[in-house]
C-alpha cells in the first residue's frame, strides 16, 4: 500500500527501522517484507530474474541490515526471531531490554543514551552514527500497579503508552508511526495525559492522525473504550497543521488547536463553533469549571461496609432529625458489585464540603458522567443530603427552582450533545458544555416554563440541519 513520499522514504534498501515493542514480530515482518520487495525490484532492474536462492539472500540481508527490534521479555524476543527468520541462522537484531517499561517511563533520557556492548540499543553492527528512518510499533497501553489499590480495593492501572511516543520523539528518526488509545490523549484527559496530549496535538512534527472510535475496526474483538489512534510524525516537518482522518471518512487538513479541544468527529465542528462563539460573545464559561470534586464529602465507596453502625437505610416516610442527621446517598459496598442506596447518618460523618449539605445538588454517575454508554443517572439531591464517590455534582444551588431549571437545561438536546463531545472521564467532563451561570427564573435568557430545546437552538443560532444532526447523534448514543 503506497502512502506516497513517506513510503518511498521509509521502505528503501538502505533504511533502518526500529520496532519499539515487539510481542510477536508482526510489525517487523510487515516492515521487512516491504523493504525486501524494494530490494527485489532493484535486483530485477539490475540482474533480470531473481532466483529463489538469491531472493532468500535478499530476505536475510533485509533482516540483518534494515530491521531493529526491542522486546520487553525474552519470550517476545524468541518469538520475533522465529517470525522473521524461521529456523535458519539469519542474524536478527532483536534485543530484550530488561525493565523496559520502568526505564522508558521514569528515565527515558537514560534509555536513549544507554550503551550495551558498546552501542546504543537500536544500532546495527558498530554504526554509532546510524540514523533511524522510522520508529514503528503498537506499545503496551496500561500497567497494573500490583502493590497499589484504590479505596475500594481495585488494582491501580496507569497509562504507559505515551512514554513510547515520548522516547520516539527524543530519538527523533525521520518518521515515527505508533498505535495507541486515542480519545483521552487527544482531549487531554486521563491520568498522566494532560500535558502529553496538549504537547502532541500541537507538535509541528505531527503529520497524520487517524482516530477510530470503534477499536474493532483495527483490532477485532478488542475492548478499548478509548478508541484507537494511529499517530504519524515527520520530524523534518516544522510547519503547523496536520492531516486528520476520523474512522473511515475522508482525510482533512486541520490546524493545531492550541488550548482548545479538537472535536473528535469533524462533523461536530459546526455545532462546536456555535457553542464557542456564544461563550465568547456572552463572556460565559464552560460547565467543567463548575463541577465539584468527586471527593466532595469524603465518603468512600466502602463507607457503609466499614461503618454499618453509623447508617440506617432510608425509606419513604423515614423521620430525620435534620439538626443532627442527614440523608446519605452512597454505595452499599465497594467495587463493581456495589449499588448506590439512600441511608440516614449523623451529620458528623461528613468532614468536608459541609457548606454544600444545605445546597441543592444536580448530580450524575461518576462512572459514566458523560452518559455515553447508558443513562447518566442525572438527578437532584436535596438540601438535607450528602453523597459518596459514586456521584459527582455538576453544580450546586441555593434554591430548588434553580436546580430544577438547570436539570431541564442539562437534559435538553443541545446540552446532551455537548456532553457527548468529550469522553466520560471526569478530567474532561463538560469541557464543551456551555454554562449560562444564572439558572433562576429571571435569568433573562431562557424561560424555563416554555420549551427549552427550541429556545436553546435559537439562542445558539443552531440551524435546522445541525438540529437534525444533533438529534441523530443523541439517538445513536442512546442505543
Amino acid at each position: 500500500v503506497s502512502q506516497g513520499k513517506v513510503t518511498q522514504d521509509v521502505f528503501r534498501p538502505e533504511a533502518h527501522i526500529l520496532e519499539i515493542n515487539s510481542k510477536s514480530g508482526l510489525y517487523p515482518l510487515y516492515v521487512a517484507y516491504n523493504i525486501y520487495r524494494a530490494r527485489v525490484e532493484a535486483a530485477k532492474q539490475k540482474y533480470g530474474e531473481v532466483s529463489h536462492g538469491f531472493a532468500m539472500n535478499l530476505w536475510d540481508a533485509t533482516i540483518e541490515e534494515n530491521i531493529l527490534v526491542v522486546c520487553k521479555t525474552p519470550m517476545a524476543k524468541s518469538i520475533t526471531k522465529r517470525t522473521l527468520a524461521g529456523f535458519r541462522n539469519t542474524r536478527v537484531n532483536a534485543q530484550y531490554y530488561p525493565d523496559l517499561i520502568t526505564n522508558i517511563s521514569e528515565r527515558p533520557e537514560v534509555v536513549v543514551n544507554t550503551f550495551r556492548d558498546g552501542k546504543h540499543f537500536w544500532e546495527i553492527n558498530d554504526n554509532t552514527n546510524m540514523k533511524l528512518d522510522a520508529i514503528v510499533g503498537n506499545p503496551p497501553y496500561q500497567l497494573t500497579v500490583a502493590k497499589k489499590e484504590t479505596e475500594n480495593g481495585q488494582k491501580v492501572v496507569i497509562n504507559i503508552f505515551h512514554y513510547f511516543q515520548i522516547i520516539a520523539d527524543k530519538i527523533q528518526p525521520r518518521y515515527s508511526s505508533l498505535i495507541y488509545p486515542g480519545g483521552r490523549w487527544i482531549h487531554r484527559s486521563g491520568k498522566g495525559l494532560a500535558d502529553f496530549g496538549l504537547a502532541q496535538i500541537n507538535d509541528k512534527h505531527l503529520s497524520l492522525l487517524e482516530f477510530f472510535p470503534d477499536c474493532n475496526y483495527i483490532f477485532k474483538d478488542a475492548g478499548i473504550a478509548d478508541g484507537i489512534s494511529i499517530v504519524m510524525k515527520d520530524y523534518a516537518k516544522n510547519t503547523s497543521g496536520f492531516q486528520y482522518k476520523y474512522a473511515v471518512g475522508k482525510t482533512i487538513q486541520l490546524a493545531n488547536p492550541g488550548e482548545n479541544l479538537m472535536p473528535l468527529n469533524p462533523d461536530d465542528s459546526i455545532v462546536v463553533h456555535q457553542i464557542e462563539k456564544f461563550v465568547i460573545e456572552r463572556k460565559f464559561g464552560y460547565l467543567h469549571d463548575a463541577v465539584l470534586p468527586r471527593s466532595l464529602f469524603s465518603i468512600e465507596s466502602d463507607f457503609v461496609e466499614k461503618n454499618p453502625a453509623k447508617v440506617r437505610e432510608f425509606i419513604d416516610g423515614s423521620v430525620i432529625d435534620t439538626k443532627n442527621e442527614i440523608k446519605l446517598y452512597t454505595n452499599d459496598k465497594a467495587g463493581k458489585a456495589g449499588r448506590a442506596r439512600w441511608y440516614i447518618a449523623n451529620r458528623d460523618v461528613i468532614t468536608t464540603g459541609l457548606e454544600y449539605i444545605e445546597k441543592w445538588k444536580v448530580v450524575v454517575s461518576s462512572a459514566n458522567a458523560g452518559g455515553q454508554k447508558r443513562s447518566n443517572q442525572i438527578a437532584i439531591i436535596d438540601n438535607q443530603s450528602a453523597f459518596g464517590r459514586s456521584r459527582v455534582a455538576l453544580k450546586a444551588f441555593n434554591t430548588e427552582i434553580e436546580a430544577k431549571n438547570f436539570l431541564a437545561y442539562a437534559k435538553s438536546e443541545l446540552i446532551r450533545f455537548a456532553f457527548l463531545l468529550t469522553d466520560e472521564s471526569l478530567t474532561s467532563l463538560a469541557k464543551l458544555v456551555p454554562d449560562i451561570l444564572n439558572y433562576a427564573d429571571d435569568n433573562g435568557l431562557i424561560d424555563f416554563s416554555q420549551d427549552v430545546n427550541s429556545q436553546l437552538y435559537a439562542l445558539f443560532e443552531i440551524d435546522e440541519n445541525s438540529q437534525a444532526y444533533i438529534k441523530d447523534v443523541i439517538s445513536k448514543k442512546a442505543e
